[in-house]
């Protein structure tokens, strides 16, 4: 493996992964608290970080026409060609970059806004990209990041289940994800990266319904079975217990998000 997993993982991704990321990375109107700090007007300049399937970029692309555009970055190939593809035949304002990050391969102030969801708990140092995010922000720009606090993770699929739930996700969680705890840390990066007003606000959405099982079962249980420490029988007994608790109607998975926005002083500093 080239890179560490917690970013290889999302280097080289096949079919399977890359329809299931359609499904959870899909833009849903639910995410419009997350996007409101943002405040977007026609005519932005806009980067997202981490664009991933495109799916929010595109999102974000609407709400600055007409002359606004988006730049996403994303490190993998694949996520970038696909993402190209569907905003010229949506006639979208929308350019993908192809690049691992930090740093940003972009000028001082290139931007007017930037968005960064679910990214920085995978990257190299999640200090370095908030700062070079704050460094591509004009003067007076807006920076909001959304990102999960994995240690604040609630499942609950029976007890019966739950020693092995937890060792699935812990299992999970050791070798995906960089930093697990970036959620809590984004007012202090933010801040340290110079970044003024910085307002912090947590959302916690409760699924009951089961809209998180293309995560846990595409995502979660391939990074237990990855891990060396979980095997195959027992990603399929925990497939069984969560269809079972979905199906009594007694599922619940929380995953805390916060969002953090800061604002580039007029300084540039």
């Amino acid at each position: 493996m080239a890179e560490p997993y917690y970013k290889q993982h999302w280097v080289d991704i096949d079919s399977d992964r890359h329809s299931a990321y359609d499904k959870i990375l899909a833009y849903h109107p639910a995410m419009e608290p997350l996007l409101r700090p943002l405040d977007l007007k026609p005519g932005l300049r806009v980067l997202d970080v981490g664009s991933g399937p495109g799916h929010t970029t595109f999102e974000l692309a609407r709400r600055v026409a007409p002359g606004g555009k988006v730049t996403g970055i994303d490190i993998n190939g694949e996520f970038v060609e696909r993402s190209g593809a569907r905003a010229r035949e949506a006639k979208l304002a929308a350019e993908f970059v192809h690049n691992a990050f930090p740093p940003l391969p972009f000028p001082d102030a290139s931007f007017d806004r930037v968005w960064c969801k679910n990214v920085l708990e995978y990257v190299d140092s999640a200090a370095d990209t908030v700062a070079e995010m704050a460094r591509v922000t004009a003067p007076g720009g807006i920076v909001v990041a959304v990102d999960s606090d994995w240690d604040m993770l609630a499942l609950d699929i029976g007890r019966d289940g739950r020693e092995r739930s937890d060792r699935i996700i812990a299992a999970s969680k050791a070798i995906a994800i960089k930093e697990p705890q970036i959620g809590r840390q984004l007012y202090r990066l933010f801040r340290a990266a110079g970044l003024d007003d910085v307002k912090v606000e947590i959302h916690a959405g409760a699924d009951t319904a089961g809209r998180s099982l293309p995560m846990l079962k595409a995502s979660f249980a391939r990074y237990a079975r990855d891990s060396g420490k979980i095997a195959a029988a027992e990603v399929e007994g925990w497939f069984a217990d969560i269809d079972r608790a979905v199906a009594s109607g007694s599922f619940l998975f929380v995953l805390p998000q916060f969002v953090v926005r800061g604002i580039r002083n007029q300084a540039g500093r």
